[in-house]
């Protein structure tokens, strides 16, 4: 071989290799988005629920506030 098929040969190993790392971060990105997803919509969940227990404390504050004027 000479030097020209080597460097060729080393860029090809090179090229594949940098594919493989390409491919497994497009998996992980893949993974990471479905479990920001589901964060998401916990979140949403959680925020929900809170805002109606923040909604009725409010409503019971609010009430004992104006009973007491």
């Amino acid at each position: 071989m000479n030097e020209e098929q080597f460097v060729a040969n080393d860029l090809g190993t090179i090229i594949a290799n940098q594919s493989i790392i390409i491919a497994n971060l497009k998996v992980k990105n893949q993974e990471l988005s479905a479990r920001n997803a589901q964060l998401q919509e916990s979140n949403t969940a959680l925020r929900k629920e809170v805002n109606l227990h923040e909604s009725s404390a409010n409503n019971i504050d609010n009430g004992q506030k104006h009973s007491g004027n």
